[in-house]
């Protein structure tokens, strides 16, 4: 079972909201919100500046799909940043803790 990071941007006072949302369902072991960063995007043919929220997610590459399901049917963005990038190496005990603290996936 392949250990992921998934980052997604959102409106800051959204971020708070998807990350319990996320922890509570078990998509994900953890989530760090980096509160304030700001991001320059094209979008609509036009160069946006926008303050964001950074959400940090550590997870198991079986989650995905259901994650990716949950984050864009609460997510307010048209299309939200949802990235998810292998964890190759790590302190044993602390990713043994993220496959625990991670359910296992429902088909709903």
């Amino acid at each position: 079972m392949q250990n992921v990071v998934v980052f997604c941007t959102s409106k800051p006072d959204e971020a708070e909201r998807i990350a319990k949302f996320v922890v509570e369902k078990r998509l994900v072991a953890c989530v760090n919100v980096i509160a304030s960063v700001r991001s320059f995007f094209w979008w609509h043919d036009a160069m946006q500046d926008e303050e964001e929220s950074l959400l940090i997610m550590k997870t198991t590459e079986d989650r995905l799909d259901e994650l990716i399901k949950h984050i864009k049917e609460i997510h307010s963005y048209e299309v939200p940043e949802i990235i998810a990038l292998p964890i190759i190496r790590g302190y044993n005990a602390y990713l043994e803790w993220l496959r625990n603290a991670v359910g296992a996936p429902h088909n709903d």
